[in-house]
Protein backbone atom coordinates (compact mmCIF):
# COMPACT_ATOMS: atom_id res chain seq x y z
CA UNK A 1 0.00 0.00 0.00
CA UNK A 2 1.58 3.84 -1.17
CA UNK A 3 1.93 5.58 2.29
CA UNK A 4 0.15 9.36 2.00
CA UNK A 5 2.75 11.50 1.63
CA UNK A 6 1.94 15.84 2.39
CA UNK A 7 1.18 17.32 -1.33
CA UNK A 8 3.51 20.14 0.07
CA UNK A 9 6.46 17.38 0.37
CA UNK A 10 6.15 16.45 -3.38
CA UNK A 11 7.98 17.82 -5.73
CA UNK A 12 6.96 17.26 -9.82
CA UNK A 13 9.25 17.30 -12.73
CA UNK A 14 7.28 18.42 -15.73
CA UNK A 15 8.65 18.46 -19.32
CA UNK A 16 5.99 19.75 -21.61
CA UNK A 17 6.40 22.40 -24.11
CA UNK A 18 6.21 26.30 -22.04
CA UNK A 19 2.88 26.92 -23.33
CA UNK A 20 1.58 23.46 -22.86
CA UNK A 21 2.71 23.00 -19.45
CA UNK A 22 1.16 26.18 -17.89
CA UNK A 23 -2.22 24.30 -17.13
CA UNK A 24 -0.29 20.86 -16.12
CA UNK A 25 1.77 23.30 -13.50
CA UNK A 26 -1.59 24.99 -12.19
CA UNK A 27 -3.24 21.69 -11.64
CA UNK A 28 -0.31 20.24 -10.09
CA UNK A 29 -0.31 23.34 -7.44
CA UNK A 30 -3.92 22.78 -6.90
CA UNK A 31 -2.86 19.74 -5.07
CA UNK A 32 -0.72 21.61 -2.99
CA UNK A 33 2.77 20.32 -4.57
CA UNK A 34 5.69 22.02 -6.20
CA UNK A 35 5.37 22.29 -10.06
CA UNK A 36 8.81 22.42 -11.63
CA UNK A 37 8.62 22.98 -15.34
CA UNK A 38 11.52 22.13 -17.18
CA UNK A 39 10.34 22.20 -20.89
CA UNK A 40 12.29 19.33 -23.12
CA UNK A 41 10.90 20.23 -26.21
CA UNK A 42 10.63 24.05 -28.16
CA UNK A 43 7.90 24.58 -30.37
CA UNK A 44 9.42 26.50 -33.58
CA UNK A 45 7.70 27.33 -36.92
CA UNK A 46 8.85 25.97 -40.04
CA UNK A 47 9.01 28.42 -43.01
CA UNK A 48 7.79 28.54 -45.05
CA UNK A 49 4.22 28.44 -43.58
CA UNK A 50 1.79 29.28 -46.03
CA UNK A 51 0.18 25.78 -47.67
CA UNK A 52 -1.00 26.09 -51.11
CA UNK A 53 -4.73 24.14 -52.32
CA UNK A 54 -6.07 22.93 -49.06
CA UNK A 55 -9.66 22.92 -50.62
CA UNK A 56 -8.36 20.18 -52.66
CA UNK A 57 -8.62 17.55 -49.87
CA UNK A 58 -11.46 15.20 -48.79
CA UNK A 59 -10.13 15.28 -44.76
CA UNK A 60 -7.56 17.60 -43.00
CA UNK A 61 -6.62 15.28 -40.09
CA UNK A 62 -4.59 17.58 -37.46
CA UNK A 63 -2.26 15.62 -35.23
CA UNK A 64 -1.43 18.62 -32.22
CA UNK A 65 -3.03 21.73 -30.88
CA UNK A 66 0.26 23.13 -32.49
CA UNK A 67 -0.78 21.68 -36.35
CA UNK A 68 -3.89 24.02 -35.47
CA UNK A 69 -1.74 26.85 -33.96
CA UNK A 70 0.75 27.26 -37.09
CA UNK A 71 -2.20 26.32 -39.03
CA UNK A 72 -3.93 29.55 -38.81
CA UNK A 73 -0.83 31.14 -38.86
CA UNK A 74 -0.41 29.87 -42.28
CA UNK A 75 -3.92 30.85 -43.10
CA UNK A 76 -5.96 27.98 -42.98
CA UNK A 77 -8.93 28.36 -44.87
CA UNK A 78 -12.90 27.61 -44.15
CA UNK A 79 -12.85 25.72 -47.21
CA UNK A 80 -16.27 24.32 -47.81
CA UNK A 81 -16.91 20.41 -48.32
CA UNK A 82 -13.59 19.43 -46.54
CA UNK A 83 -14.03 17.49 -43.13
CA UNK A 84 -11.49 18.17 -40.50
CA UNK A 85 -10.23 15.25 -38.10
CA UNK A 86 -8.44 15.66 -34.87
CA UNK A 87 -6.51 13.06 -32.35
CA UNK A 88 -6.36 14.61 -29.23
CA UNK A 89 -9.01 16.80 -26.79
CA UNK A 90 -6.76 19.98 -27.13
CA UNK A 91 -6.56 19.42 -30.93
CA UNK A 92 -10.20 19.37 -31.38
CA UNK A 93 -10.91 22.35 -28.48
CA UNK A 94 -8.25 24.54 -30.52
CA UNK A 95 -10.18 24.27 -33.87
CA UNK A 96 -13.68 24.72 -32.31
CA UNK A 97 -11.77 27.38 -30.28
CA UNK A 98 -11.12 29.29 -33.61
CA UNK A 99 -14.55 28.65 -35.46
CA UNK A 100 -14.14 25.29 -37.04
CA UNK A 101 -16.54 22.17 -36.79
CA UNK A 102 -14.46 18.81 -36.19
CA UNK A 103 -15.93 15.99 -38.00
CA UNK A 104 -13.96 13.12 -36.25
CA UNK A 105 -11.99 12.87 -33.01
CA UNK A 106 -10.25 9.96 -31.94
CA UNK A 107 -11.48 8.39 -28.97
CA UNK A 108 -9.40 7.25 -25.72
CA UNK A 109 -6.42 7.07 -25.50
CA UNK A 110 -6.38 9.76 -28.53
CA UNK A 111 -4.12 8.47 -30.35
CA UNK A 112 -3.51 8.00 -34.39
CA UNK A 113 -4.74 4.01 -34.03
CA UNK A 114 -7.90 4.93 -32.68
CA UNK A 115 -8.26 7.48 -34.94
CA UNK A 116 -7.86 5.27 -37.63
CA UNK A 117 -10.21 2.38 -36.17
CA UNK A 118 -13.28 5.40 -36.96
CA UNK A 119 -15.61 4.39 -39.23
CA UNK A 120 -15.07 7.16 -41.78
CA UNK A 121 -11.63 6.38 -42.58
CA UNK A 122 -11.80 2.92 -42.89
CA UNK A 123 -13.15 3.35 -46.42
CA UNK A 124 -11.52 6.08 -48.34
CA UNK A 125 -10.20 4.80 -51.47
CA UNK A 126 -9.47 7.57 -53.98
CA UNK A 127 -9.71 10.49 -51.32
CA UNK A 128 -7.54 12.85 -50.58
CA UNK A 129 -5.77 13.22 -47.26
CA UNK A 130 -3.57 16.05 -45.82
CA UNK A 131 -2.08 15.53 -42.42
CA UNK A 132 -0.88 18.91 -40.78
CA UNK A 133 1.67 18.11 -37.72
CA UNK A 134 5.23 18.39 -36.96
CA UNK A 135 8.56 17.66 -38.67
CA UNK A 136 9.10 13.74 -38.09
CA UNK A 137 7.20 11.80 -35.61
CA UNK A 138 5.37 8.79 -36.36
CA UNK A 139 4.30 7.82 -39.55
CA UNK A 140 1.76 5.19 -38.74
CA UNK A 141 -1.56 7.09 -39.55
CA UNK A 142 -0.17 8.06 -43.44
CA UNK A 143 0.82 4.55 -44.19
CA UNK A 144 -2.16 2.95 -42.95
CA UNK A 145 -4.36 5.11 -44.96
CA UNK A 146 -2.29 5.11 -47.68
CA UNK A 147 -3.04 0.80 -47.61
CA UNK A 148 -6.32 1.83 -47.41
CA UNK A 149 -6.17 3.89 -51.06
CA UNK A 150 -6.50 7.04 -49.60
CA UNK A 151 -4.04 9.66 -51.52
CA UNK A 152 -1.52 10.98 -48.76
CA UNK A 153 0.19 14.60 -48.20
CA UNK A 154 1.35 15.70 -45.38
CA UNK A 155 2.16 19.43 -44.38
CA UNK A 156 4.75 20.06 -41.74
CA UNK A 157 4.47 23.17 -39.98
CA UNK A 158 6.42 23.24 -36.92
CA UNK A 159 9.76 21.21 -35.43
CA UNK A 160 10.00 20.33 -32.13
CA UNK A 161 13.80 21.68 -30.59
CA UNK A 162 15.81 20.38 -27.55
CA UNK A 163 15.76 22.63 -24.26
CA UNK A 164 17.90 25.32 -23.65
CA UNK A 165 21.27 24.79 -22.11
CA UNK A 166 19.85 27.28 -19.11
CA UNK A 167 17.02 24.67 -18.68
CA UNK A 168 19.38 21.75 -18.93
CA UNK A 169 21.21 23.50 -16.07
CA UNK A 170 18.10 24.10 -14.02
CA UNK A 171 16.90 20.10 -14.43
CA UNK A 172 20.37 18.87 -13.40
CA UNK A 173 20.42 21.09 -10.39
CA UNK A 174 16.34 19.48 -9.39
CA UNK A 175 18.14 16.36 -9.99
CA UNK A 176 20.61 17.34 -7.70
CA UNK A 177 18.04 18.81 -5.17
CA UNK A 178 15.79 15.65 -5.59
CA UNK A 179 12.52 15.25 -7.35
CA UNK A 180 9.35 12.84 -6.31
CA UNK A 181 8.08 12.14 -9.68
CA UNK A 182 8.42 13.13 -13.24
CA UNK A 183 5.56 13.43 -15.85
CA UNK A 184 6.61 12.52 -19.55
CA UNK A 185 4.09 13.21 -22.33
CA UNK A 186 5.91 12.12 -25.66
CA UNK A 187 8.58 10.02 -26.49
CA UNK A 188 10.98 12.91 -27.95
CA UNK A 189 10.36 15.10 -24.24
CA UNK A 190 11.79 11.31 -22.88
CA UNK A 191 14.83 11.44 -25.18
CA UNK A 192 15.82 14.79 -24.85
CA UNK A 193 15.27 14.33 -20.85
CA UNK A 194 17.49 11.25 -21.01
CA UNK A 195 20.56 13.11 -23.23
CA UNK A 196 20.15 16.31 -20.58
CA UNK A 197 20.94 14.55 -18.13
CA UNK A 198 22.96 11.66 -19.28
CA UNK A 199 23.24 8.97 -17.10
CA UNK A 200 22.27 10.20 -13.93
CA UNK A 201 21.07 7.13 -11.60
CA UNK A 202 18.91 9.59 -9.89
CA UNK A 203 16.33 10.50 -12.42
CA UNK A 204 15.44 6.58 -13.53
CA UNK A 205 14.48 5.72 -9.63
CA UNK A 206 11.54 8.29 -9.66
CA UNK A 207 8.38 7.91 -10.65
CA UNK A 208 7.05 8.36 -14.08
CA UNK A 209 3.72 9.28 -14.80
CA UNK A 210 3.18 8.96 -19.08
CA UNK A 211 0.14 9.62 -21.18
CA UNK A 212 0.23 6.02 -23.07
CA UNK A 213 1.16 2.16 -22.76
CA UNK A 214 3.55 3.08 -26.00
CA UNK A 215 5.43 5.77 -23.90
CA UNK A 216 5.42 3.65 -20.89
CA UNK A 217 6.93 0.25 -23.01
CA UNK A 218 9.69 2.70 -24.35
CA UNK A 219 10.78 4.58 -21.11
CA UNK A 220 10.63 0.77 -19.23
CA UNK A 221 12.88 -0.44 -22.08
CA UNK A 222 15.32 2.53 -21.10
CA UNK A 223 16.08 1.36 -17.72
CA UNK A 224 13.24 3.57 -15.98
CA UNK A 225 12.09 1.72 -12.92
CA UNK A 226 8.93 2.27 -11.86
CA UNK A 227 6.12 3.89 -14.56
CA UNK A 228 2.98 4.79 -14.49
CA UNK A 229 0.32 4.52 -17.16
CA UNK A 230 -2.32 7.58 -17.29
CA UNK A 231 -5.61 7.09 -18.49
CA UNK A 232 -4.80 9.40 -21.32
CA UNK A 233 -1.95 12.00 -22.05
CA UNK A 234 -4.75 14.87 -21.07
CA UNK A 235 -2.96 17.05 -17.96
CA UNK A 236 -6.37 15.86 -15.78
CA UNK A 237 -5.39 12.57 -16.84
CA UNK A 238 -1.92 13.00 -15.94
CA UNK A 239 -2.37 14.45 -12.57
CA UNK A 240 -5.04 12.20 -11.37
CA UNK A 241 -2.05 9.28 -11.83
CA UNK A 242 -0.15 11.30 -10.22
CA UNK A 243 -2.46 11.55 -7.44
CA UNK A 244 -3.00 8.26 -6.94
CA UNK A 245 0.26 6.72 -7.14
CA UNK A 246 1.17 9.55 -3.94
CA UNK A 247 -2.58 8.80 -2.09
CA UNK A 248 -3.03 12.75 -2.31
CA UNK A 249 -6.88 12.31 -2.97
Amino acid sequence: MVEARKPSALKVLLTRPVDQGQHLCRLIEALGCIAYHCPMLEIVAVEPRMPVGWQKYDWWIFTSANAVRFALQAGLPRAGGVKLAAIGKATAQALEAAGFKVDLQAPPPYTSESLLAQEPLLQVAGQGVLIVKGVGGRTELAERLRQRGAEVETLELYRRDGPSAATVARLRSLLDQGLDAVLVSSGEGLTNLQQAVGGVPSLYAVPMIVGSARLKELACQRGFTEVIEAASPLDEAMVEALAARFGLR
